[in-house]
């Protein structure tokens, strides 16, 4: 059974640092080696996702990235497909408005015996309290900045982070959407356990210098102490 907890992780060892999570961007001429670079750089998750991929491709992405996530450390997330998740043998799958319902995930999940973070994409209160009742694992909420990775999608700035921690002040919650090295900090200070980021590190000339001004950017601002859940044990079926 899932723990609740401040935040959805940390790094390893005893010190403790917001979480940087990689999207990744399959319209990018390099989607993979920038991965891998910042996989190399220290990366906390990398979230694979392909909205215009199909479910053969993503796979193979998944399992070429998820052994070097592994030897870094690093959780691997799956965006949408379930089925890609469980057969790479990822740490979670990012749910959304495309994705099966988060409590019909966690139904199969139940049925074949395996357990996965199930994380919800929510971009308002309405949603997030449907997931959290739905039991989402975290919760990644945007639009918080206007992104290029999602033009003309309305943006929630940084109060949708304010209340949603105020209204789940235990559910791990991540931010995405135009989040970069220079705002970074804003987000944290208002309340979420890390970020998530597309363009910030597939738009940057030099991957490693973005994800150490990223981490720069995230230890400047207060963070409380949190403990990050154990992977989801398999149950039996």
């Amino acid at each position: 059974m899932r723990q609740e907890t401040r935040g959805p992780g940390a790094s390893a060892g005893p010190e403790r640092r917001p979480l940087l999570c990689l999207v990744t961007d399959e319209r990018h001429p390099a989607c993979e080696e920038v991965a891998r670079q910042a996989l190399e750089a220290g990366i906390d998750w990398l979230q694979v996702r392909g909205p215009g991929l199909p479910a053969a491709r993503l796979y193979e992405l998944a399992s070429r990235l998820g052994p070097l996530a592994r030897r870094r450390g690093a959780r691997l997330i799956v965006n949408d497909r379930l089925d890609v998740a469980l057969a790479v043998d990822a740490d979670g799958v990012q749910l959304g408005r495309r994705s099966l319902p988060l409590a019909t995930a966690r139904a199969l999940l139940r049925r074949c015996g395996r357990a996965l973070w199930l994380g919800a994409s929510v971009h308002s209160l309405a949603e997030a309290g449907q997931a959290v009742a739905a039991g989402a694992d975290y919760l990644l909420a945007g639009t918080i900045f206007p992104s290029s990775s999602h033009p003309g999608e309305a943006v929630a700035g940084i109060e949708l982070i304010r209340r949603l921690r105020a209204c789940w002040p235990r559910v791990p919650l991540l931010a995405i959407g135009g989040v970069s090295a220079a705002n970074a900090a804003q987000v944290i200070e208002a309340g979420a356990d890390g970020v998530a980021v597309i363009s910030a590190i597939y738009g940057a000339a030099d991957v490693v210098q973005a994800v150490h001004s990223l981490r720069q950017a995230l230890a400047a601002a207060p963070w409380p102490p949190a403990s990050a859940p154990a992977r989801p044990q398999e149950t039996a079926g």
